[in-house]
């Protein structure tokens, strides 16, 4: 378990997937920016066995202080020839949102993936629309990269949107 000061990581169970949980990824302000939608606990459980069993990524429960599970992180898919690996965290108690939750629970994640898991480099790309996520993320550590242009198009409105890409890297192992 990786503690911070508002916040700890634990490894995400099959026991979380419950049905408050999995009302998160039916929610449109909270997935409005992902991918993963409408999730059933057959997926939640598949998804989560798949990393395990391959090592390709691992997921952790954010939780409050008292316990509360608010919401996720993933390592992963880890690239483990070239030591790279996608971030991405979301936080899916609404009432958590602007707290610096997610801010902590990326920099957790980070200590795990480069102490623990020794990657070399991290990376998440985020919705330059998703001012939050890019806030979390950059005053956790990660830095903007680069960005690919109009690369998102809002299903409801048609507005294009860039892809910002943020990474850090490993800083025990990079020169």
């Amino acid at each position: 378990m990786q503690k911070g000061n508002s916040v700890h990581l634990r490894p995400l169970t099959e026991n979380d997937f419950t049905e408050h949980y999995l009302s998160w990824f039916r929610d449109e302000e909270v997935t409005k920016f992902l991918v993963a939608r409408n999730l059933t606990r057959e997926d939640a459980v598949k998804h989560l066995r798949d990393g395990k069993k391959g090592r390709d990524w691992y997921m952790y429960a954010v939780c409050e202080e008292g316990g509360r599970h608010i919401g996720n992180v993933k390592i992963g898919p880890i690239d483990k020839r070239n030591g790279v690996s996608d971030l991405v965290a979301v936080i899916g108690e609404r009432d958590a949102w602007g707290k610096g939750c997610a801010r902590e629970a990326v920099a957790l994640a980070m200590h795990i993936a480069f102490g623990e898991l020794g990657i070399r480099k991290l990376s998440a790309s985020i919705d330059s629309r998703n001012l939050g996520s890019i806030k979390a993320y950059t005053a956790a550590g990660l830095v903007v990269e680069t960005s690919l242009k109009e690369q998102y198009k809002d299903e409801a409105t048609g507005e294009l949107s860039d892809k910002v890409f943020v990474s850090c890297f490993n800083p025990h192992t990079h020169v």
